[in-house]
């Protein structure tokens, strides 16, 4: 076996081949010599019989042929007598022909005493048949028929008697020469029948030993194969020949550690970022997890803070992607001369957003340690001669206090970061309190949907008062949530994150379908014309298909559109992603009233103020809460009365809570009023009520 698995696999299938071909080869040419040997020896058989039956014949013949010219000697005619000695002559000639012919046949041995005593009876024949001539050639015929008939004819009958004994022999022999012969051959067919028995053990045995040593090596190539196909990389195949399969094994093995090492090299190069070099996230907790471990032991805390390049999408687009990556390369550079190797983690996490978690003896050195690392990240950059300003915001979260992985600890960071943002401050710190308003918000978002389907949201009305005339004049309208499980929701816990999930846009329909309606019940019960106002969103006015929605609901309650107004604030004005001066055409042409909502807290110019389409201008509360109290506040508000009258515009008043506030508001000119003082937001039948009482 040892010898076979140096041999090349070919070599062993031509060897084994082979040897099966010598081993078939041997057993013909031993069957075709013991079958020639057999056919030849019957052949002989066959022939010796045919021989010495053909002599038998012979001699029978002839000797018929001499006892009848036997009888002519006995002629008295010479004549007759002397013609038939040449024939007795050549007959007895052929005897002898037929009798050598049978002493060629027979070969000495028992057979050869038979033909002894045939030619003994045919010698006294002879000796008989000439002294019987004799006795004819001295004319003593009565001694000559007495010789002929007793002697010669008996020496002849002896004789031919001794031949058909001696064929009778022979065929005998034959006999028992074939029989032998036939017992021979199924020997030699029993053997070989065991000689091609044994020859298809041989080469079973060989097959099995040349498949073994085949069929063995690739089973354990095999399986070797699936566990590197595993990632078991570390995993030998055994190499125990020389041959294809032994190459084979030891090119795999070699692959193995190819593709490990590369498999390896890979796993680094997936951990850290291509373009700064830094950890990716994966790692950079992998690394923040064995960090922390070891904080406990030292008596440490530690602080992770979230860092995000501002303004990184505007540098792309206006320099182009090199000039980010530049800014960002510049960044991690910054970042990673910080912190010496071993004592802190850091990464980039995607996009322009880094991280970095260190240890700090007290949670109160992380403040210093953000403003540090906001100080050195922060730089500028000079590219293609253009100066970038680097700036970013942080968020900080504290270990242990915050989370206890690092997982955990960077997507609380990551939460204040985005809440830096949020309020554009360039540090913040995770508030356990604002996850938990959004956990919140989340919850009420699924929520949200169901409630316009199953009519959880409910109108409720705040009135509006002419400051000239007294009446009221109209009504803003005003969504409330009456959730199954939390009770009544104030707009301000579910409106902001509608109008950031664009759910708002069904609250806007649902809220437009109530006033129209409520207007439609109003008409048919004959009250007073009084207008409702109704608020919509920043996704509402860059919507093209409201105008179209809102006429078609105008015409289905036969409602006049000069009693519904739409209020916009003015901060969604000029958040607008569109212009939306199209959409409030729009609605202005189908005679809807139009409002601006909180004004002078947008920062809107007057000149585009003038283009807009609007009816009415309502100052914001901030600009009316207390403002008795400050002569500067009440010479803005004027001048905000003014700027307002001055478009032509109707002017409101919002958030008035006291007569000190009304009395300023009423002496700056002021249209409307609007708030706490006048009368709270009610239900509609409330509303319905309290406006009868006031009539």
């Amino acid at each position: 076996m040892a010898l076979s698995r140096r041999l090349r696999i070919r070599t062993r299938l031509g060897l084994a081949f082979g040897l099966l071909l010598l081993l078939l080869l041997g057993l013909a040419a031993l069957s075709v010599y013991r079958l020639t040997g057999l056919s030849d020896a019957l052949n002989q058989i066959v022939d010796d019989q045919a021989a010495i039956r053909d002599s038998v014949s012979e001699i029978n013949r002839n000797a018929e042929a001499v006892a009848r010219k036997l009888l002519v000697l006995m002629s008295p005619d010479d004549d007759l007598r002397l013609a038939a000695y040449p024939e007795i002559n050549a007959a007895n000639a052929r005897l002898d022909d037929a009798m050598q012919r049978l002493t060629l046949l027979l070969p000495p041995g028992p057979r050869s005493e038979r033909l002894a005593d045939v030619s003994q009876r045919l010698a006294d024949y002879r000796a008989s048949y000439i002294r019987a001539r004799d006795l004819i050639e001295n004319d003593d015929f009565l001694l000559a028929r007495e010789q002929v008939g007793g002697g010669t004819e008996s020496a002849l009958s002896l004789f031919v008697d001794a031949v058909y004994q001696l064929a009778a022999s022979e065929e005998r022999a034959g006999t028992a020469r074939a029989r032998e012969l036939r017992k021979q051959i199924e020997v030699d067919r029993t053997g070989v029948l065991a000689l091609c028995i044994g020859a298809l053990v041989a080469g079973a045995l060989l097959a099995v030993g040349v498949t073994r040593s085949i069929i063995a090596p690739l089973k354990r190539a095999e399986d070797g194969a699936e566990l590197i196909a595993r990632g078991r990389y570390g995993h030998r195949i055994e190499v125990d020949s020389a041959d294809e399969l032994g190459h084979m094994a030891a090119a795999m093995n070699t692959m193995a550690i190819a593709v490990g090492e590369r498999e390896a090299e890979l796993r680094r190069l997936a951990d850290l970022d291509l373009l700064t070099g830094l950890p990716q996230r994966t790692r950079f907790v992998a690394d923040g997890d064995r960090l922390l471990a070891g904080l406990p032991e030292r008596g440490q805390v530690a602080v992770l803070i979230c860092i995000d390049v501002d303004r990184l999408k505007a540098v792309n687009g206006v320099l182009g992607f090199d000039a980010g990556d530049a800014l960002l390369r510049g960044a991690a550079d910054k970042l990673a001369s910080l912190f010496d190797e071993g004592t802190a983690a850091y990464g980039r996490l995607a996009g322009g957003t880094f991280a970095a978690l260190a240890p700090v003896a007290r949670l109160e050195h992380g403040a210093g340690l953000a403003a540090q690392l906001r100080e050195e990240v922060e730089h500028k950059l000079s590219w293609q001669g253009q100066s970038l300003d680097l700036s970013v915001s942080l968020g900080v979260a504290h270990w242990p206090e915050h989370a206890d992985t690092t997982e955990t600890l960077l997507r609380r960071a990551e939460q204040a970061m985005f809440e830096a943002k949020r309020l554009r401050q360039p540090v913040s710190v995770y508030n356990p309190g604002a996850e938990a308003a959004r956990a919140l918000h989340l919850s009420l978002l699924s929520d949200l949907h169901t409630a316009i389907q199953q009519d959880q949201l409910r109108q409720f009305l705040q009135p509006k008062r002419d400051l000239r005339t007294g009446r009221i004049t109209g009504a803003e309208a005003l969504v409330r949530w009456q959730h199954p499980q939390r009770g009544w929701l104030p707009p301000g816990d579910f409106i902001p994150f509608a109008e950031r999930s664009g759910r708002i846009r069904q609250i806007t329909d649902w809220m437009l379908t109530r006033a129209v309606r409520t207007l439609a019940d109003w008409e048919a019960q004959g009250r007073e014309p009084l207008y409702v106002a109704v608020n919509i969103s920043t996704l509402d006015i860059q919507d093209q298909t409201l105008p179209a929605r809102l006429a078609a609901l105008l015409a289905e309650y036969r409602v006049d559109p000069g009693q519904l107004q739409l209020e916009v604030t003015e901060t969604g004005l000029m958040s607008s992603g569109t212009d939306p001066i199209a959409v409030l055409h729009a609605l202005k042409s189908w005679g809807v009233r139009l409002a601006i909502d909180d004004f002078g807290t947008g920062q809107s110019s007057l000149a585009y103020l003038q283009h807009l389409p609007v009816d009415e201008l309502k100052i914001d509360r901030s600009f009316v809460r207390d403002v008795h109290t400050d002569p500067r506040r009440v010479a803005l508000l004027k001048s905000i009365v003014g700027v307002g009258q001055g478009l032509g515009l109707t002017v409101t008043a919002e958030g008035v809570e006291n007569e000190a506030e009304l009395a300023v508001v009423q002496s700056a000119g002021c249209d409307l009023v609007q708030g706490y003082l006048l009368a709270r937001p009610m239900a509609l039948g409330d509303f319905e009520h309290w406006l009868a009482a006031k009539g």
